[in-house]
């Protein structure tokens, strides 16, 4: 699918070093032909490449190589329709996630892959790991044979998952999570403008591991009531009263990786809780007094060994894995883990022998 949404033209406070590196390269415009830009979940790396492609199409970039925000190429950037910006994301309604052969190769092969207006055409793929092995080479005959007048973004939260040879082929430009008090601030102030509490900062920046735009993500309340009901569930599984097949089908809705996210956080809060009851560094804050009641006769190497499997999951939450079958292999096992044994019967010799 392509991305027609409006490209913000400001820079984020934590990628101004990040920034000033690539600076003179920028504003002399040699930037290379492709660069993969990789680092965890959000903290804006999506909006970092749409900011170098606006700097790169803008006609009067300013003193520090950023977008004007004013001439005619921003104004086409910011309501989301410059031609020469072209972003490749999956399909909303796509049950795999995958970025298929198809939209890559009509990327690569469709167009003239020269710019329009300006010095570059900008083509940008996210999550460039979401492409599967055949649409990853497809992309790799490009990179081999650039065109002069182009520029190939790729923003990878698990660059791991592209193949090696299109991974060698790029500028890689890895974005930190931000310092917590940089954080913190950009945090509240955004809340504080409207997208929810600024007195819930805290709680949610742990709650996104330390990554800004996910903590506000996550005041979504539809996002924080879908949490709550998740871990119910958990609980639920643990004593019996939730079927675990019943609870993965339930689940389908939800967006794979956060689930699994949430899922992590918890069993290690489970695991540090049984180890220290008053342990501090807690994933889970808000929830200390709920995670240590639950199964409290959970075997330690047995949630290791479901929390190995939950970060194996997650690993393949953006691949072509089915949701269904993925949660019902985890729910299956946190229930053996958790639900005592049924209690035998002893059969009387003369029972037996009949």
């Amino acid at each position: 699918m392509i991305l027609a949404d409006p490209v913000q033209l400001d820079l984020l406070p934590w990628q101004r070093d990040t920034w000033q590196t690539l600076r003179s390269a920028i504003q002399a415009d040699r930037l290379g032909h492709a660069l993969l830009i990789r680092g965890p979940a959000g903290i804006g790396k999506r909006r970092f490449a749409d900011l170098l492609a606006a700097a790169v199409l803008c006609a009067e970039p300013g003193p520090e190589g950023l977008p004007c925000g004013v001439c005619a190429e921003c104004r086409l950037l910011a309501a989301g329709s410059h031609p020469d910006l072209t972003r490749l994301v999956a399909d909303a309604d796509s049950k795999t996630g995958e970025l298929k052969v198809d939209q890559v190769r009509a990327l690569c092969g469709s167009q003239t892959m020269t710019s329009s207006r300006g010095r570059r055409a900008v083509y940008r793929i996210a999550p460039a790991e979401a492409m599967n092995t055949v649409a990853a080479n497809s992309l790799l005959k490009t990179l081999e044979e650039p065109a002069s007048a182009t520029l190939w973004l790729l923003v990878a939260e698990a660059p791991g998952g592209l193949p090696a040879t299109v991974r060698s082929r790029c500028q890689q430009i890895a974005l930190p999570t931000p310092p917590r008090d940089l954080a913190m601030d950009w945090l509240r102030d955004r809340l504080a403008a409207g997208a929810g509490d600024a007195a819930d900062a805290e709680r949610l920046l742990v709650l996104g591991h330390g990554a800004p735009l996910r903590a506000l993500a996550l005041a979504d309340a539809t996002d924080l009531g879908a949490r709550e009901q998740c871990l119910s569930a958990l609980h639920q599984i643990s004593v019996g009263q939730a079927d675990p097949v019943a609870v993965a089908k339930s689940w389908q809705s939800l967006e794979p990786g956060l689930v699994l996210d949430w899922l992590c956080g918890w069993v290690s809060d489970k695991l540090r809780l049984a180890v220290h009851p008053d342990a501090s560094c807690l994933v889970n804050p808000d929830q200390r007094g709920r995670l240590a009641a639950m199964a409290p006769d959970l075997p330690a190497a047995g949630a290791h060994g479901f929390l190995q499997q939950v970060y194996a999951a997650r690993a393949q939450a953006q691949s072509t894995v089915n949701k269904q079958l993925l949660f019902e292999a985890l729910l299956l096992r946190w229930a053996a883990l958790t639900r005592p044994a049924p209690r035998q019967t002893r059969g009387t010799p003369r029972a037996a022998a009949r």
